[in-house]
């Protein structure tokens, strides 16, 4: 009889420990860096306005997770970049969704592989994004898989039978 008692307020214990933890909301902190001012604000903000549509509608649903984003601007520099890095992990943030451009995030996410952040770029498509770092992911294709698919596109379509590259390399 006693283990019969001892057994049913072991289970009653065991219950009320797990609703309480149940009821207990998680805030996860993610912080989108990107460009919101200069000349790349466009990318930014697109990216910015996503991430909040997104966690406006996981918040909405309710449930044990809340996602709090946190906004840092790099400008779309490489120097700044890690300021907005800084200022993201010093106002708690847990993970990186960034940079939106390629040469900052190069950055940011060396920096991010270093600290063990888990870090995604939603657009940045250079290859140098995420080599040799196992912590650090692409969403977007990269640019060598871009200029593939577009050869082939065009090729596949007969959009052209002479075709030029403009490269910029500044």
């Amino acid at each position: 009889m006693k283990k019969l008692i001892a057994l049913a307020l072991a289970l009653v214990l065991a219950l009320t420990v797990c609703s309480a933890f149940a009821e207990e909301t998680i805030t996860l902190k993610i912080a989108h860096i990107g460009p919101t001012t200069g000349p790349a604000a466009l990318y930014g903000l697109a990216t910015q306005h996503g991430a909040e549509i997104a966690v406006d509608e996981i918040n909405a649903a309710g449930g044990k997770y809340k996602i709090e984003l946190i906004n840092e601007d790099d400008e779309h520099n490489v120097e700044k970049v890690i300021n907005a890095y800084n200022g993201a992990l010093d106002a708690g943030a847990q993970m990186i969704l960034g940079s939106t451009t390629s040469k900052p995030c190069e950055a940011a996410g060396a920096q991010g592989y270093t600290d063990r952040v888990f870090f995604l770029t939603p657009s940045a498509s250079s290859t140098a994004v995420i080599e040799d770092k196992d912590n650090v992911f692409q969403v977007c294709f990269t640019d060598p898989n871009q200029g593939a698919a577009s050869a082939e596109y065009i090729a596949e379509h007969k959009l052209g039978t002479k075709i030029a590259v403009i490269y910029n390399n500044a």
